[in-house]
């Protein structure tokens, strides 16, 4: 069953007002933080436009009034858009209206970005595109402009009170690791703690088992919670080396992030090793 949060519950009642005022717009924008439920956010805003139940997942469904468009490893590819293109200018079958759900939408190449634009600039009849994404400012200006923006607004109280609800001890720090972000915390934690990790990773002579942890909690996601260790730890004890680790682990979260041909397991692998040598250097400049 689709995941809900309450901190969504503004956003949907907006987008439920419009419509039945039938003043919904052709193009939204669902703009929702990382570690916030964006996909979620989506599936629930599709599933109140096309009257689903709400124990069935859009991107599961085989729907003839609804088109779902993922990421294709790291990015959003132009067939992929040129089929929801297609898709918007037929007319509902079962529905008395058509969704079509983007997925991180900010993963659009310049090509599948410009194709959707030509769509956006005239909108077909009874058919909303929803573009959800963590980064609202990276999708293509022209863009933004045709789409009405419903934003997620992360309130940190919201986020303690649902992670004691979920049975998770609640901590300012690991909150301050995982980027402030309900999901990203209770992903993190729940099995992993990130400071004992990286302990572990510092005097470690294999890194099969900490590559093996990275890739289950998702690379994205912890490498995040590594770089806010980095930065917290840089806090306390300021050091160059430690800083340019810290650019080195972003370049290396963005390269995974927006290329298919990364081999994650060798990124990962020397990303150990040179966290090892900034901590053989850390301990010989305290020592």
């Amino acid at each position: 069953m689709p995941e809900s949060y309450p901190w969504h519950e503004p956003v949907l009642t907006s987008i439920k007002q419009r419509w039945q005022q039938d003043a919904l717009p052709s193009a939204i924008g669902l703009s929702c933080a990382e570690g916030w439920g964006g996909q979620a956010l989506l599936t629930a805003a599709t599933s109140l436009l096309l009257q689903l139940p709400n124990d069935k997942d859009p991107a599961e469904l085989a729907h003839p009034d609804l088109r779902w468009i993922a990421p294709e490893g790291a990015a959003i590819k132009i067939d992929q858009i040129r089929a929801l293109n297609a898709f918007a200018v037929q007319t509902p079958q079962i529905a008395s209206l058509k969704v079509a759900s983007v997925l991180d939408a900010h993963l659009m190449n310049t090509n599948a970005a410009n194709t959707l634009l030509k769509t956006l600039e005239e909108p077909p009849p009874n058919t909303h595109i929803l573009l959800s994404t963590q980064y609202w400012n990276r999708l293509l200006p022209t863009i933004r402009s045709r789409c009405q923006c419903f934003q997620v607004r992360p309130l940190a109280g919201q986020a303690e009170t649902w992670l004691n609800q979920q049975g998770l001890s609640f901590s300012a720090q690991h909150f301050a690791q995982a980027g402030y972000a309900p999901l990203s915390m209770r992903d993190q934690f729940a099995e992993l703690d990130v400071d004992d990790w990286l302990g572990k990773a510092a005097t470690a002579s294999h890194f099969g088992s900490l590559v093996d942890d990275a890739i289950e909690v998702g690379p994205p996601l912890l490498l995040a919670a590594w770089y806010r260790a980095l930065i917290q730890q840089q806090s306390e004890q300021p050091s160059r080396v430690l800083l340019a680790f810290a650019e080195e682990l972003m370049d290396t979260r963005r390269m995974i992030e927006t290329s298919n041909a990364t081999n994650i397991r060798l990124a990962l692998e020397r990303l150990f090793h040179l966290w090892q040598q900034v901590c053989g250097r850390l301990q010989r400049q305290t020592s």
